[in-house]
């Protein structure tokens, strides 16, 4: 069985967030925490998260969970179409691919 490092994952969390140019606090904000002392003891290595938090700050900092936890990255060929988006337009991507999925009843 293979265990995480709490150390590492905050480092993935902090670089993740550097990378997205948030500071903890917005990002503590974005995670509906308190303050952003939690954020800190998470990056720090000091405590853990919830898995449903590691998926929220997943989502958020627009990673995977594996890569959070273990630093693995799996390799997205759409990937460079989201390159340079802005949010709205990435979204608007990520729907269109959705939509078109769909259609042709790839998640069934």
């Amino acid at each position: 069985m293979q265990y995480y490092d709490k150390k590492a994952v905050g480092e993935r969390i902090r670089s993740c967030r550097k990378n997205k140019k948030l500071t903890q606090c917005a990002l503590a904000e974005k995670l509906d925490y308190a303050s952003e002392r939690q954020l800190q003891r998470i990056e720090s290595g000091e405590i853990s998260c919830s898995v449903d938090k590691l998926m929220e700050i997943a989502q958020v900092l627009e990673v995977s969970t594996d890569y959070l936890l273990l630093g693995e990255q799996k390799t997205d060929r759409f990937q460079k179409y989201f390159e340079g988006k802005t949010e709205k337009q990435a979204e608007y991507l990520r729907r269109l691919l959705e939509t078109a999925a769909e259609g042709l009843e790839l998640f069934q």
